[in-house]
Parts: structure tokens; sequence; C-alpha cells
């Protein structure tokens, strides 16, 4: 038990030879544990906050708006306001006589993980899908999923070394997704 307090109290001693410059910052070289500890044992206490004197000369925009958003009492109060002015509904009541733009869509992410050029893809999509609306088209947006299975089967394929793709049926792939999807 005292190597521990000894070890905390040569860790500290470490530590606040760093923090005083005593010691450069390359020649740390114990592990992380240690570090943390060193950094839990010795902290200097925060001073008091200062009053800028800047604070009086930033002229900041005065306005009716509330400084918060008050979603819950908000938020109904703006639904019954699209109810009633039917807002959603009369981009839709013209659509036999305007244009049509139909974007049919792909699976979010068919293969491998999810990175952000799925997100970018979306993005993208919402942008063409809102260009067109403001153009007066009635868009319609269809989503599309059936990916026939693709991603397991690359999942499936991918799990496998290259002899044992090379012998493999098509019908022995489709066993072996269909045991992966389970």
């Amino acid at each position: 038990m005292r190597s521990g307090c000894a070890l905390a109290v040569a860790m500290a001693t470490v530590a606040s030879a760093f923090r005083t410059g005593l010691l450069p910052r390359s020649a740390r070289r114990f592990p992380r544990g240690a570090r943390l500890l060193a950094s839990t044992t010795d902290k200097p206490k925060k001073a008091a906050k200062e009053v800028s004197v800047y604070k009086d000369t930033v002229i900041l925009p005065q306005t009716k708006f509330d400084q918060r958003a008050n979603a819950i009492k908000r938020e109904p109060e703006l639904q019954e306001f699209w109810r009633t002015e039917r807002i959603y509904q009369s981009l839709y009541e013209d659509e036999e006589k305007t244009e049509t733009f139909t974007l049919h869509d792909g699976p979010p992410y068919a293969n491998g993980d999810l990175h952000i050029g799925h997100a970018l893809n979306k993005i993208l999509k919402d942008f063409i899908n809102r260009y067109n609306m403001q153009q007066g088209k009635s868009v319609k947006f269809v989503p599309g999923w059936d990916t026939h299975g693709l991603p397991i089967e690359l999942k499936v394929l991918q799990s496998m070394k290259s002899s044992e793709r090379k012998d493999m049926t098509p019908i022995q792939l489709r066993k072996k997704a269909a045991a992966f999807a389970k």
C-alpha cells in the first residue's frame, strides 16, 4: 500500500514539474493511468472571472423574439396554423395542372457501413426535390428499399476466403446469405 502512495506522490511531483516548465513535455513517458492520477492530485484553483472592459461596447441586436425556442408551447401552435391554413395540402391541390417531377431513390446504404457520403446523397436529393417544388412542379419522392439481397451476399462473400469463393455456386451463396440473415 505504501508503494501506491509513493507512486502517487512521485507522479504528482513529476506532473507539477511539467506544469511549471522544469521538465519539457517531450520528456513525458509514463503510462496514461499515471498521467490521469498525476493530473487529478495537484489541480490549481481557478481564478475569479474578470469583468471584461468590452462588455458594454458590444452592440447586440434588440428583437422581440424570445431567446429560447419554447418548442413545447410553440409546436402545437405551429401545427395548428399549418392545419388551418392548409399549407401542406395547397402544395398538392393543383397536381393535375402542373408538371410532375418524380425522384426514384435507391436504398439508403446498400453496401458497407453508413458514412458521410450517404448523408450527402440524401441532402442533395432533398435539394433537388425542394428546387423543383419551388419551380411549381408537383414533386413525388419514391423511396426504394429492395436490393434483392445484394448487401447480405456481399457481406457473406467478404467473410469468406478467396479459395472458398471460387468453388461456390450461386445456389450455395444464396443458402449462406439466408443463414447469415437469420
